[in-house]
This record gives C-alpha cells, sequence and structure tokens, in this order.
C-alpha cells in the first residue's frame, strides 16, 4: 500500500514537472517576444504542445517502468516464498508416507496375532470342553503348541 502511495506520488511529480517546464515556456514567449507574429513564429519553432506532450508521455513510461520493476521484485519473493513452502509439504508428504507404511507393518502385526490369539481361544475351548474325547483334547493340545510361536517378537 505504502509503495502504491509513492508510485502515485512520483507521477504526479513528473507530471507537475512537465506542466511547470510548460508553462514558464508559455510565460517566456509571452513576455520575451511583443509581437504576435514573433510569438507564433516561436511558438512553432519549439513546438510547446508537441513538447507537453512528449513530457507527460515520458512521465508515463517512467512510472511504468517503476511500477514493473516493483510488480517483479514481488513476483520473485513470491516465488522464493512458494519453493520453501512446496519443499516443506514434499518433506511434511514424505514423513506422512514413511508414518503410514509403519501403521501398515503395525496394523499386519497386530492382524497376525489377532488371528493367533482367536486359534489358542478355540484350541483352549476345545481342551476344556468336557464332552470332547480324549483323542480331540490331545490334537487341540497339540495344534495349540505348534500354533504358537517360539520365538517370540521383542516387546
Amino acid at each position: 500500500m505504502e509503495e502504491k502511495k509513492n508510485n502515485l506520488s512520483l507521477l504526479t511529480k513528473l507530471i507537475v514537472l512537465v506542466v511547470i517546464i510548460w508553462s514558464s515556456s508559455t510565460l517566456l514567449i509571452l513576455l520575451g517576444l511583443d509581437n504576435w507574429s514573433d510569438r507564433g513564429t516561436f511558438g512553432d519553432l519549439f513546438g510547446a504542445v508537441n513538447a507537453l506532450f512528449s513530457g507527460l508521455a515520458f512521465a508515463g513510461l517512467i512510472y511504468t517502468i517503476v511500477l514493473q520493476k516493483q510488480d517483479l521484485e514481488l513476483q520473485r519473493n513470491e516465488i522464493a516464498l512458494n519453493r520453501a513452502e512446496l519443499k516443506k509439504t514434499a518433506k511434511a508428504q514424505q514423513h506422512s508416507e514413511k508414518a503410514l507404511i509403519q501403521q501398515v507393518e503395525q496394523m499386519k502385526l497386530a492382524s497376525k496375532l489377532n488371528a493367533l490369539k482367536i486359534l489358542i481361544d478355540y484350541y483352549n475351548i476345545q481342551i476344556a470342553n468336557p464332552n470332547n474325547s480324549p483323542e480331540v483334547v490331545a490334537k487341540s493340545k497339540e495344534k495349540r503348541k505348534m500354533t504358537i510361536p517360539r520365538n517370540r517378537p521383542p516387546n
């Protein structure tokens, strides 16, 4: 906002400068030359109106260049900020991917443990059931023993 005010102030100053130069040339012509034919010849010689428009165009050109320079600087800063944010986002996404992979591995392990627990519970029910024959109880004990992993994973 401050820069826009400065730019507008610069444009205004340039326009005022051109108008002052143009007005002073008009006064010099009126005061310096006595008859109108000399003034006309002198005015045609310098083309005061042409100079006014040329000066205003030049002031506008300078103002445009200043604005473009500031816009380019803002764009460079914006691009630099965007790059930094993209790098942060990429790193966060990589961390998220690693966390998801770990979560999947833990879910696999939990599923295996849950399945083992269900099998062991089933065999325990078979063993504890008084209606089962000794052969069924012996088979269930053997299967339960085979189901329980010998190498337990560390806690």
